[in-house]
């Protein structure tokens, strides 16, 4: 599930279309890399972003963008810093 906020981040910052927004947000809940898989300066900053979003339980970071989510629900997308892009691994279906 998308909430409207994500839905208008993801258009803005993604480029994706409405219709592709949960096929989006499913993708990412799948594959994208967790907490638990993050090491170094890039985990620092994933522990910032769940005091920072106290409603957050699950942060999955994809491509360049890190997806805030609360249980199973997208809440907001927000830009990875370009220093930090680099650590960020891929796994299968991206």
């Amino acid at each position: 599930m998308v909430t409207k906020h994500a839905q208008r981040r993801m258009k803005q910052r993604c480029g994706v279309g409405k219709s592709s927004v949960k096929r989006l947000a499913k993708k990412v809940y799948d594959f994208g890399m967790t907490h638990s898989e993050t090491s170094g300066n890039l985990k620092k900053w994933v522990d910032g972003l769940y005091f920072y979003n106290q409603t957050a339980n699950q942060i999955r970071l994809y491509g360049d963008k890190a997806y805030i989510f609360h249980n199973q629900v997208l809440i907001t997308v927000v830009q990875i810093p370009h220093n930090l892009v680099r650590f960020v691994k891929r796994k299968d279906g991206g």
